[in-house]
């Protein structure tokens, strides 16, 4: 299952025009991806807000031990002692889908497996269609990877940008995601590689402190890059 709680779907095209036969640059813009964040999947505890669990001393691993009682899903929570001597609550929200340009750009056909010379990103912007968290939103950071990494603490996995953080229950109808400064250059090599699927991930690390509100609600989100190719036919 293809995770995403953050960030939904990312990257949406343009339209699927075929290439002109006299033309050797054309649009690829990839085609359109929802990602979704959805605190449910976080299995929270029934509480408005994190109590305060002293962790100093020889109670330093209550934090480890007791996350459960406020994290249900072992496989993103994770407990620690905070700078304030009471335990943290860490939430991984690592979400991802795999594009395979060669089969989903149908117009790709008609170079016939030539190589792309040049990949150019015109834009990388996002919608927020769907906001129903009570808290703002963490930075969602976007990488790209090879097929099989799905997580960004992966080596392979490149940061493009940043999706800023969202208030609670506002929508956001287009803004520019904050490109890193190789973000083009890293999403157009995995780009001009068309017949080689990667993946797209966004990914946050979500912090939740003694007194702090328990997150709840849902996140929507669509990214959509805009970009051309040449063959140098």
């Amino acid at each position: 299952m293809t995770r995403l709680i953050w960030l939904a779907g990312l990257l949406a095209g343009a339209g699927c025009g075929l290439i002109s036969s006299d033309v050797a640059d054309f649009d690829l813009s990839l085609p359109e991806r929802e990602v979704r964040v959805d605190t449910a999947d976080w299995e929270l505890a029934d509480m408005s807000q994190l109590p305060a669990v002293d962790c100093t001393g020889e109670l330093e691993g209550v934090c480890a031990t007791s996350v459960g009682e406020y994290c249900g899903a072992e496989d993103v929570c994770a407990g620690a002692c905070g700078g304030d001597d009471t335990c943290e609550v860490w939430i991984a929200v690592s979400l991802w889908h795999t594009f395979d340009l060669a089969a989903e750009r149908p117009e790709l056909e008609q170079i016939e497996g030539q190589p792309l010379v040049e990949v150019s990103i015109d834009r990388v912007s996002y919608e927020i269609t769907e906001n129903t968290l009570n808290v703002p939103s963490p930075p969602l950071v976007v990488y790209v990877a090879p097929e099989g990494v799905m997580s960004p603490a992966d080596a392979q996995a490149q940061a493009i940008g940043t999706i800023p953080p969202i208030e609670p229950g506002v929508r956001v109808a287009e803004a520019e995601v904050e490109l890193t400064e190789d973000g083009k250059a890293h999403l157009a090599e995995r780009m001009k590689q068309y017949s080689t699927p990667f993946n797209l991930i966004v990914a946050s690390d979500v912090v939740l402190r003694a007194g702090d509100p328990l997150p709840s609600g849902v996140l929507v989100a669509t990214v959509k890059a805009t970009a051309k190719a040449s063959t140098g036919l």
